[in-house]
């Protein structure tokens, strides 16, 4: 699937398991559920034949972005959680987030980090971070995981073995994933609005 997709699908899987009335819990499932929803394709390298992937890219950060700023003007917490917890660990988490980032740049495309030993990894990485986000990370990146299996190209799921994983139910480009990303989005749309609209009434 592409990108845009991934985020989509991401971010509703992240809010879909989020408690409701938290506005903590919303902000970091917007951004745990985008950027998990994304990371395993950064084995994939932004030149002119992948734009789709710089352009995923640039719709996590500006998702973040707004995440962050909404978590300000509700003052939900999770940037209060990062400032209280910087030190050791979350510096840890960010050397390792970067490094595993850095790995997946030079490994083959669905390979490394299209692996449940990948996805341990990150995870592990953003628990140092910020441990609000992992489940919602989690959700991402295992969505991320199921429709890329749904595609004919395989993934090594199980990696480092080289068993391939493929159900070879529909191609990457094409009407299942613009439909896939349209269902993803707004889905998200209608969880993030009754969640805020929750908040609200109990606020």
């Amino acid at each position: 699937m592409m990108s845009k997709t991934h985020i989509a699908v991401g971010m509703a899987a992240a809010l879909a398991i989020a408690p409701t009335g938290s506005p903590e819990a919303c902000v970091a499932a917007v951004v745990g559920g985008s950027v998990g929803g994304v990371i395993a394709d950064c084995d994939i390298t932004p030149s002119r034949a992948h734009k789709d992937a710089l352009i995923g890219r640039i719709i996590v950060v500006v998702i973040a972005v707004a995440a962050f700023v909404a978590d300000r003007y509700y003052n939900a917490g999770l940037c209060d959680y990062l400032i209280g917890h910087l030190g050791v660990e979350l510096v840890a988490g960010i050397v390792l987030f970067a490094a595993l980032t850095f790995l997946g740049a030079h490994t083959d495309h669905r390979s490394f980090t299209h692996s449940i030993v990948a996805m341990a990894a990150f995870c592990f990485a953003v628990y140092l971070i910020c441990m609000p986000l992992l489940p919602y990370f989690a959700m991402g990146y295992a969505s991320h995981l199921v429709l890329d299996v749904t595609n004919k190209q395989d993934i090594r799921l199980f990696w480092p073995l080289r068993t391939q994983v493929s159900l070879r139910l529909c191609r990457a480009k094409g009407v299942t994933n613009t439909v896939v990303m349209i269902v993803g989005f707004a889905t998200t749309v209608l969880l993030l609005a009754y969640r805020l609209q929750l908040i609200t009434l109990l606020v």
